[in-house]
């Protein structure tokens, strides 16, 4: 009750705040909450305790997701697991590992951050993806032409729009999760690496932009020779070919958006796109 601006208080008046509790209790009956360490662990994922990010919340909310889901589900499962061994010095962890059928399902969480925005007079462009080689050529051309349309909009919007500003290409950040996977997850036969980037509804396309565009997408033969690190080093396939599947999903939109008669709660009831590697490990090998 001490943060006042935190995303699930902003819900109290809704059903959302009620399921809330419930899944709270499921949660404890699953397991998850069964020391003060892990209640401790649990509020600070969603930023219940001392300062409030809202970004980490999401990164929290987007987490929690996929435990319930696996409680309801009455699936095995591990939070916070290891998949390195001890010799291999690689202390690092996936949000959670799920078994079915056999198979281990390996799954980090992403959420990048989300933008508020504060100044409605501002009109926001969004270019979809990446065309050209580099960035400065990118900006040359396609500045032109967005100032071209964007004045236009704005003499037309009877003081609506006062200025046009240009929206960040978020492509090197789906290359920065997926390179983050490469570290964590291994290559085992019967396992599945998921990279799960939770997003807001209106982000779904730009991501999947990034990664399936035919001029420069991350998934597709033309990312050669496209993307550099801060190095000048090509970035290449085989640097994130860990990485089997990403799991496209509008996780964020059930919790900045209250709609009735949705349970923001349920994995299942979200926007899911699943993405599969043509370049990992185990894809090549047609595992």
């Amino acid at each position: 009750m001490k943060q006042n601006e935190h995303i699930i208080i902003e819900h109290m008046p809704d059903e959302y705040f009620n399921l809330f509790w419930n899944n709270v209790s499921l949660l404890y009956k699953g397991g998850i909450l069964t020391s003060s360490k892990s209640v401790d662990k649990f509020c600070n994922k969603l930023q219940l305790l001392g300062s409030y990010n809202r970004d980490k919340c999401f990164q929290g909310l987007s987490e929690m997701m996929f435990w319930l889901y696996s409680i309801r589900m009455n699936y095995d499962f591990e939070i916070d697991k290891q998949l390195h061994t001890k010799s291999e010095n690689n202390n690092s962890d996936i949000d959670i590992q799920i078994l079915k059928d056999g198979y281990r399902f390996n799954i980090e969480v992403k959420t990048p951050n989300q933008i508020e925005k504060k100044d409605e007079s501002v009109l926001n462009i969004t270019i979809p993806f990446r065309v050209f080689d580099k960035k400065e050529i990118q900006d040359e051309k396609l500045g032109k032409a967005t100032d071209n349309f964007a004045q236009k909009i704005i003499s037309n919007s009877q003081g609506k729009y006062t200025a046009s500003k240009q929206t960040k290409i978020d492509d090197n950040k789906v290359i920065e999760y997926l390179k983050s996977g490469q570290t964590k997850f291994t290559f085992e036969e019967k396992s599945i690496n998921v990279l799960a980037l939770s997003v807001a509804s209106h982000q779904m396309n730009d991501y999947w932009g990034y990664l399936c565009n035919p001029c420069t997408g991350i998934f597709t033969e033309q990312f050669t020779g496209r993307f550099f690190d801060k190095n000048n080093q090509e970035i290449k396939h085989s640097d994130f070919d860990k990485v089997d599947i990403i799991y496209l999903t509008d996780i964020v939109e059930g919790h900045t958006r209250y709609l009735k008669d949705f349970d923001s709660w349920k994995l299942e009831n979200y926007c899911s796109i699943l993405l599969i590697n043509p370049f990992s490990q185990r894809t090549r090998k047609r595992i």
